[in-house]
């Protein structure tokens, strides 16, 4: 439900800056340090919106699969632990 919910706000984002940008057909002019272009202000706001999402996308990732690892690392350690754990038990329990 939750993976569903976000998709239907990313989508609604996206129908929203569709939409705003069909109305926007003037022309802005952009200054980079070295050169200027001029582009239709509906297609700037799309390559700002996509770059601004595949950021965003690129972080969640790393952060999605660092917990990944760690969630890894510690059942790896959580199974070591029992092991030992009931060893220990054994151990005690042929005393």
């Amino acid at each position: 439900m939750k993976r569903f919910l976000a998709i239907l706000i990313t989508v609604v984002f996206f129908i929203v800056v569709i939409v705003l940008g069909l109305q926007n057909q003037q022309l802005v002019t952009i200054n980079y340090l070295i050169a200027q272009n001029e582009l239709r202000l509906s297609t700037l706001m799309a390559i700002i919106f996509s770059v601004g999402f595949a950021i965003a996308l690129c972080f969640a990732s790393y952060f999605y699969l660092a917990q990944k690892m760690k969630i890894r690392q510690l059942t790896k350690l959580n199974v070591k632990q029992r092991r030992e754990l009931n060893d220990l038990r054994d151990s005690i329990e042929k005393d």
